[in-house]
């Protein structure tokens, strides 16, 4: 009987971390934790314009459109192509310390294990033949919402980013 419950205590435990391989805790509080490493890392990646960067996304994850006339959603596609280009003509660094929030679902108000933050990022554009280096600080608020696998799903930037790159370009 005591080697039957062992090892039927040993199978369920297998089964559960099996089953738990790439799936983010049910406690919030443990989501957000890691939810909030996977965000450091998208930071690191953004800085250093890797494509990296784009593998903390599901390939279904949409933006919502924040900016000036910006479409209710746009897709990882359309934010790959924005992103490769802005990192062709401009570097960015995150020059406020990290401070994450653990985000609450809008409905419930309880902590879902998504990721909040205020952060100021610095972009510059680097001096050509023809023109001068400029940077601009910009403070931006960011938002991530997670699948169970933890992976991003859906995410807001709101920051007057459009005045950035019309500075940068003036």
């Amino acid at each position: 009987m005591k080697q039957t419950l062992t090892f039927a205590l040993g199978g369920a435990l297998l089964t559960a971390g099996f089953f738990a391989c790439g799936q983010i805790s049910s406690d919030p509080h443990v989501a957000f934790e890691t939810n909030s490493a996977t965000i450091t890392q998208v930071f690191a990646d953004f800085e250093r314009e890797s494509d990296e960067f784009f593998t903390h996304f599901n390939a279904s994850a949409v933006w919502s459109g924040t900016g000036l006339n910006a479409p209710d959603t746009v897709t990882l596609e359309q934010v790959m192509s924005k992103y490769k280009s802005a990192w062709a003509k401009y570097d960015y660094e995150l020059i406020s310390p990290i401070n994450f929030l653990p985000g609450v679902n809008r409905l419930t108000k309880t902590m879902d294990g998504s990721v909040r933050g205020y952060f100021e990022w610095n972009i510059s554009k680097v001096a050509t033949d023809s023109t001068k280096s400029k940077s601009v600080r910009v403070k931006v608020y960011e938002s991530f919402d997670f699948n169970p696998e933890g992976e991003i799903i859906y995410t807001q930037v709101y920051g007057n980013l459009a005045a950035a790159y019309a500075y940068l370009e003036d």
